[in-house]
């Protein structure tokens, strides 16, 4: 009888306890809390995870077009390439440091020639890696303290197939006003030699003077700058001093006078110790110098042609791809090259380019539209021969001045015209010309001009805006792999 009742009280008190609702949230809350918890913990590392590599993959995609790009466009060296690319996405990166808990990237970085490029070495820019971040407090403590996220990107420098084939006829003017001297630029004179701007001024112009008409190279004004003073100077026009050795040394004829002597070695000195600087500072920044120091028309002309068609060569090395063709007017055409592959026609005709006449374009613009027209099948054939593209066809129009009769303007709008109708499309450059001169080459110029249309005022100005041609028409694409 005992035992019946044990058992019918314990019953009751089974069945009086789960009737009784008291404290059942606070015991559930205890038992469900630590899921919740868990799961939510979780859910925030796997969203930080997941916003972590979006973030790392869009920061690998951005830095190997970035590094493809400057290596095509020749503005970074394959040695420098990776540690380049390795400090751009640790850059890029860190900008997140404040999203991230402690965040860590560890770059991959490989640079390597692309085998199944045929005309030109191109380059696959791999850019890898890992990023990683502290997990919240609660994973933690359930052992799992970083989580780790990868990713990988690859960008290649284009072929010369990619870039495609064209072909350039160069209208350059020649007419008596390119024999006169251009001025340099002082500003980054005045800055290498922290001189005044009439002190740099000075140097540009004595520098300029004793290389472009005594014919003395950067190497002999370092010679004269090394082993000269302006006492030793005034020996040679005293009429002392050994003047054989310092004529041979600067590879002048020793039947020079004395007083030639003394001119090839005043100007140097003059300029290193009148004019608020020193022989050691000039030398250190004699490139900048002479960059800046004044020079002919004509000179700045050839030069800027040489950078142009190099360009070009370090392009289309196989001569595949690109054509070029060049000529010189004054008040009629003086000479010309016509189209063919390669530049080496072009950059030959440029360095026999002289000064003098007048000024009439029409012929020479008439010259450059007949080389590329539609109409004339020649390029279009070449190409297709050699390289099977159709080619982009350019005309590089240069003058320094006005056409002497405005019939030329007239005559020299409606090529421009034809041309551009054509779709051949215009570089023109006015340099340092006058408002005729420029409003002229402005209209020739094709849309948007800001992009075609340059008015260069010194000698760096124009072998600038004629470096910005090559490198805007032989340029490199990228292209990027996912």
């Amino acid at each position: 009888m005992k035992k019946t009742t044990l058992l019918s009280t314990t019953a009751q008190m089974i069945k009086n306890f789960g009737n009784n609702d008291k404290g059942n949230f606070a015991l559930l809350t205890a038992v469900i809390a630590p899921v919740v918890l868990v799961a939510g913990s979780l859910a925030l590392d796997v969203a930080n995870m997941s916003a972590l590599k979006g973030r790392l993959q869009a920061a690998s995609d951005s830095v190997s077009l970035a590094v493809a790009t400057r290596i095509a466009n020749g503005n970074l060296s394959i040695d420098d390439a990776e540690s380049f690319a390795s400090s751009l996405l640790v850059a890029q990166m860190s900008s997140e440091q404040d999203r991230f808990i402690n965040l860590v990237v560890t770059p991959n970085v490989n640079v390597v020639e692309n085998s199944s490029s045929s005309s030109q070495t191109s380059w696959d820019v791999e850019i890898g890696g890992s990023a990683s971040q502290d997990t919240t407090p609660l994973a933690q403590f359930f052992g799992k303290s970083q989580m780790t996220v990868s990713t990988s990107s690859t960008a290649t420098t284009a072929t010369e197939e990619e870039i495609g084939a064209f072909s350039m006829a160069v209208v350059v003017d020649v007419s008596g006003s390119m024999s006169s001297s251009i001025g340099g630029s002082t500003t980054e004179v005045e800055a290498a030699l922290s001189v005044t701007s009439s002190q740099a001024g000075v140097i540009v112009s004595y520098i300029g003077t004793v290389m472009n008409n005594y014919g003395l190279t950067e190497d002999d004004v370092i010679y004269v700058l090394e082993n000269y003073t302006t006492s030793d100077c005034i020996d040679f026009y005293n009429g002392g001093g050994d003047k054989t050795a310092f004529l041979q040394a600067i590879n002048k004829p020793t039947s020079d006078s004395y007083y030639q002597a003394y001119l090839y070695c005043a100007y140097p000195t003059y300029a290193a110790t009148y004019y608020g600087t020193n022989a050691t500072a000039l030398v250190a920044n004699l490139s900048t110098v002479v960059e800046n120091s004044p020079t002919s028309k004509i000179d700045a002309l050839k030069t800027a042609a040489a950078s142009l068609f190099a360009q070009f060569d370090e392009a289309d090395p196989s001569q595949q791809y690109v054509r070029t063709g060049i000529i010189s007017y004054a008040s009629s055409i003086k000479g010309y090259k016509d189209m063919e592959w390669g530049t080496a026609s072009a950059t030959s005709f440029a360095t026999t380019l002289t000064a003098s006449g007048g000024t009439a374009s029409t012929d020479a613009v008439k010259w450059g539209y007949d080389q590329l027209k539609t109409s004339n099948t020649t390029e279009a054939t070449e190409h297709m021969n050699k390289n099977g593209q159709v080619p982009e066809r350019f005309m590089l129009f240069m003058t320094d001045g006005n056409n002497n009769y405005t019939s030329d303007n007239t005559s020299t709008r409606s090529y421009c015209d034809q041309a551009k109708a054509d779709g051949i499309k215009i570089y023109s450059v006015a340099f340092a010309a006058p408002a005729g001169g420029q409003e002229l080459l402005e209209y020739c110029a094709s849309e948007p001009t800001s992009d075609y249309y340059f008015e260069p005022e010194t000698a760096s100005e124009l072998i600038a805006a004629f470096t910005n041609i090559g490198s805007e028409t032989s340029k490199s694409a990228t292209r990027l792999i996912n």
